[in-house]
């Protein structure tokens, strides 16, 4: 009878442990369906057989019912990369690689669920980003695109595109023009031209730095000419005594000064020196 007993209890403990591991199955299942987690730079869309609800969940701990569905949507910035075949003013196909920066509205995460769905850069942005890209590209030449005008270009097709996406929940940041690539013949052209711009520049500087020099030497020359004029005027014998008495004490060896009768050292003009040494040699 006890043995009976024991095997009764011990098919009762597992029952009861059963019962215990689905009911806490049970309950992990409902808390599943009924809380939704929207993580942190997300908003939540509440979807209810279709019926969307007007107001976004954000970041955070939500309560649901089970059956009802929470869409998540990034309010993170996102960048799409394009690549887009698109014409120049003359008519050449130009190949642009560019970078469009963006974000979701988070107020208007709904409607765009409503209107379009998540696949919203395949149904708006790209579409829409390559007619605003084909118009703005019409209006430069090869040659602005693949050199001068990368950033005007950009900017232009921000400028377009921000508004028309705007309404749509979606804020464009930036488009950004990573790279131009055109036909190969019409690039080795162009890169021709550039290289033989860069060096008609070179030599127009080292033609206008030779022209600043000649000017110098003929300024430096003037300034020359014209201090020998004034020091020629004064080049008195008082000045010359008193220059040769001031500097005297420079001098360590023995000189000897010729002195005149007043006293003071005799300064002989060279021309008349060598004047009377031809004398004395005739």
């Amino acid at each position: 009878m006890a043995t009976t007993q024991k095997s009764e209890d011990n098919v009762i403990n597992v029952i009861n442990t059963a019962r215990l591991i689905l009911l806490a199955g049970i309950v992990l299942i409902l808390l599943v369906t009924i809380i939704a987690i929207v993580p942190a730079g997300h908003v939540g869309v509440l979807n209810t057989f279709g019926v969307v609800s007007e107001y976004e969940l954000q970041s955070g701990l939500h309560f649901k019912l089970p059956w009802q569905e929470v869409v998540l949507f990034s309010i993170k910035t996102n960048e799409l990369k394009e690549t887009a075949d698109t014409p120049s003013d003359e008519g050449l196909t130009v190949t642009l690689e560019v970078s469009i920066l963006y974000k979701i509205d988070g107020t208007k995460a709904g409607e765009i669920f409503k209107t379009v769905g998540t696949n919203y850069e395949q149904v708006i942005i790209e579409p829409t980003f390559r007619s605003i890209v084909r118009g703005v590209t019409a209006e430069y030449d090869a040659k602005s695109l693949y050199t001068s005008q990368r950033e005007i270009v950009a900017s232009k097709i921000t400028d377009q595109l921000r508004p028309k996406l705007k309404e749509r929940g979606i804020l464009i940041e930036s488009v950004l023009l990573r790279s131009v690539t055109l036909p190969a013949q019409v690039r080795n052209s162009i890169e021709r031209k550039l290289v033989a711009d860069q060096e008609a520049q070179q030599m127009d500087f080292v033609l206008a730095k030779e022209q600043k020099e000649a000017e110098r030497k003929v300024i430096e020359a003037k300034g020359i000419a014209e201090a020998q004029v004034i020091i020629d005027k004064s080049l008195t014998p008082q000045y010359l005594s008193w220059y040769w008495i001031s500097h005297l004490a420079d001098y360590n060896a023995v000189t000897y000064i010729p002195i005149g009768s007043n006293g003071m050292p005799l300064f002989k003009d060279v021309d008349s020196i060598e004047e009377t040494g031809k004398i004395g040699a005739q």
